[in-house]
């Protein structure tokens, strides 16, 4: 396969994979942690968590095809 169709989708999985980390991260309650009135800081943190995690998870998946499409 061409090694542009998997940059490609290493970027189109990139966004699609950070909104749904962003919303998952939004279930837990960190209010516990933080003091009252830091809404901005807790979605600063959990948009910087959403954008890190949603890349190592979508370099694992690509990573794995890119691997398993050099073995066929």
């Amino acid at each position: 396969m061409d090694p542009m169709v998997f940059a490609i989708s290493r970027i189109i999985l990139f966004f699609v994979a950070t909104v749904f980390v962003y919303n998952a991260l939004q279930a837990i309650d960190f209010s516990k942690i933080f003091r009252q009135n830091s809404g901005n800081q807790i979605r600063f943190i959990l948009m910087v968590l959403s954008v890190i995690l949603g890349f190592l998870f979508v370099d694992a998946i690509i990573s794995l095809f890119e691997i398993l499409n050099g073995l066929l």
